[in-house]
Order: C-alpha cells, then sequence, then structure tokens
C-alpha cells in the first residue's frame, strides 16, 4: 500500500505543477494581455512582409523580423503623427479665431439663448440663468476653482499619453520575436494541444483569418466614416472639417462612441449660432449617412471573408465590445468564428459506425 500511495503521488505530482505553473504564468502576464493579443494582430497582419524579404534574403530571420517591424512601426505611428500636426495646426487656428474675435462663445450662447421658446427661457429665469453676464461671471469664477482639478486631470492625460507610449513600445517589442520565433511557437504548442491535428489546423487558419478580415474592416469601416463626415462637414461649411474628419475616424474605433461624438457637438453649435439649416443636417447626416456606414460596411468586409452571416457578424461585434471593451471589436467576431468552424466540422463529421457483435 506504501508503494501504491508513492506511485500515485507521483503520477499526479507533474500535472499539478504544471497547472500550477500555467495559473503563475497567467496571473502574471494578465497585465498585457491586451499588448500579447495585438502584437500578435500585428504579426498576423505584416508575416507577407517578413515572408517576401525571406524570400529574397533567405537565412535572414532577424532582419526579415526588423524589416516586417518597420512596417508595423510606420503603420502604427505615422497616423498618430499626422493627427498631432493637423491637430497642432487646427487649434492654433482656433485660437487665432478667438483672439481675432470671429469665434465668439459668448455671441454663440446668447444666439442659442434667442432661439429657445419663450417658455424655456422662462423656466431658465426662474432657475436663476436667465442673465447672460451673471452665467459668464459664474463661469468664469468656476473656472478659477476648477483649476487645480484641470492641472490633476492634465497630469491623468499625460499619464494616460505615457501608458499608451508604453503599450506601443511592449506591442512593438512582442511583435519582433513573434515574427521571428512565431512559427516555431506554434509548431511547440501545437504538440501540447490535446486535440485532433486536423482541428489545429482549422482553428489557426480561421483565427488569421478573422483577424485580417476584422482589422482591415475596422480600419476601412473608420477611414470611410471619417471621410463621410468630412465630406459633409465641408458641404456645410464647418471651419477645420479636416481635423474634424480626421478626429471621427479616430472616434470611429472607439466602442459605445463612435463619429457621434464629434457631429454632435458641432451641430448643437451650429443649432445655437443661428444655423438652424446646417445643423439640422448634419443631424440627419450624421444618424443616417455617417452612422450606417459602419452597420453597412462592417458585416460586409467581415462576413465576406469570414464566411459568417451578416447579422453573427454586427451580434458578435456589438457583443464583444459589451464584454471586453475595445479588444471585443476583434475577440467577438473572433469567438463567433471558431465556434461556427469547429461546431461545422463536428456536424459535417461523418457518424461512428457501430459493429454488430458476432453471434
Amino acid at each position: 500500500m506504501p508503494v501504491v500511495g508513492a506511485n500515485w503521488v507521483r503520477t499526479m505530482a507533474l500535472p499539478v505543477v504544471v497547472v500550477g505553473l500555467a495559473v503563475l504564468c497567467l496571473r502574471v502576464f494578465l497585465p498585457f494581455l491586451d499588448e500579447i493579443l495585438w502584437s500578435m494582430v500585428g504579426t498576423i497582419l505584416f508575416h507577407p512582409v517578413q515572408r517576401w524579404y525571406l524570400a529574397r534574403n533567405p537565412g535572414q530571420p532577424n532582419r526579415a523580423a526588423l524589416v516586417a517591424l518597420t512596417a508595423m512601426s510606420l503603420t502604427l505611428l505615422l497616423p498618430m503623427a499626422l493627427l498631432t500636426v493637423v491637430a497642432i495646426d487646427q487649434i492654433s487656428n482656433f485660437g487665432e479665431s478667438v483672439a481675432s474675435g470671429r469665434f465668439n462663445p459668448a455671441a454663440a450662447l446668447g444666439g442659442l439663448f434667442a432661439h429657445l421658446p419663450d417658455s424655456v427661457r422662462g423656466l431658465l429665469a426662474r432657475a436663476g440663468m436667465g442673465d447672460l453676464a451673471a452665467i459668464q461671471t459664474k463661469l468664469v469664477a468656476g473656472l478659477g476653482r476648477g483649476l487645480p482639478s484641470f492641472a490633476n486631470q492634465a497630469l491623468a492625460v499625460g499619464g494616460g499619453l505615457m501608458n499608451l507610449l508604453l503599450s506601443v513600445t511592449v506591442i512593438l517589442y512582442l511583435g519582433f520575436f513573434f515574427l521571428r520565433d512565431g512559427e516555431k511557437l506554434v509548431r511547440r504548442f501545437a504538440v501540447l494541444a490535446p486535440i485532433d491535428a486536423g482541428y489545429q489546423t482549422l482553428i489557426a487558419s480561421t483565427f488569421v483569418t478573422v483577424v485580417r478580415a476584422t482589422v482591415k474592416g475596422g480600419i476601412v469601416v473608420a477611414l470611410a466614416q471619417g471621410a463621410v463626415g468630412a465630406v459633409v462637414m465641408a458641404v456645410l461649411g464647418v471651419q477645420s472639417w479636416l481635423l474634424l474628419g480626421i478626429v471621427m475616424a479616430v472616434a470611429a474605433l472607439l466602442p459605445a462612441v463612435g463619429t457621434g461624438l464629434v457631429w454632435v457637438p458641432v451641430a448643437l453649435y451650429l443649432l445655437a449660432t443661428g444655423q438652424t439649416v446646417q445643423g439640422i443636417a448634419l443631424i440627419l447626416c450624421g444618424l443616417f449617412v455617417i452612422g450606417m456606414v459602419d452597420n453597412i460596411l462592417r458585416p460586409i468586409l467581415i462576413g465576406s471573408e469570414t464566411k459568417m452571416p451578416d447579422f453573427i457578424v454586427l451580434l458578435s461585434t456589438l457583443g464583444g465590445i459589451e464584454a471586453f471593451g475595445f479588444g471585443g471589436l476583434l475577440v467577438g467576431p473572433l469567438v463567433a468564428a471558431l465556434a461556427q468552424a469547429v461546431f461545422t466540422r463536428l456536424l459535417d463529421r461523418p457518424p461512428a459506425v457501430t459493429r454488430a457483435a458476432p453471434h
């Protein structure tokens, strides 16, 4: 009996150690799961660049990984630099407009009050908000008291930018090793995976297809929404329409925010300044043109490559955003596509033939 007990302990020791180490590794790497995910996405997207370089320069995996990583870096950093330059230029122009009097917030507020119905103005007056001069004085005093809080918020924004820079650095750092050693890592993990080789191939191919389709589809949709929004605002005579279009393209990538973060305040400003037709036109275009671009293009772009129905793409995207935040844009369709691929293979597999017992 003691020998049997010792053998049982030795048999169970290794699985317990393996599971324990896996849990500890998950706990250690959990803060960087987003960076790992997006680094894998970048590796999948720019792996063709690496293969192209290796085909012309065999036996240089390090240089091939660096070339692909350079392409990835430029793709990430150039749009950010362009957005920063345009934003600085447009903010400078905005400051000059305020200084020269072309843009007058007080006049805009007065125009908004002038266009309000008498009943609404009466309610505001009874609430102590009928005197514009008094409201302006209170706002100035409130801004003075809020300067410390504003400073804290500025520090928080600066900390957020530092975190973003750190995340980008980690993504690019991991990207180099994933590009150089990714295929070796996949083969090693495939040996450990307790599933059939056919399912491993199916899951891997589906993963790559969905990542490419989702990222490309998301970028195309964001660019389309930004372009449409910029054109609409240019036609309506909105100043800084180029900057607003770029910001709308970025906002289109944000879950639960979207382009409404940009066009709604602009429409309210147009209404406040007496440009009622332009304001109403922008609201209608925002709801039925800019907003519908996402609902129309995303299922088409993603569903055509992943072979998923449009409603599954839409629901998995929205559900992924609700469950995982920004990463849900990718995780939602990925989970749905993997489930569809695996379940379809299981359903299409011929039933096992049972042999009759010999008489």
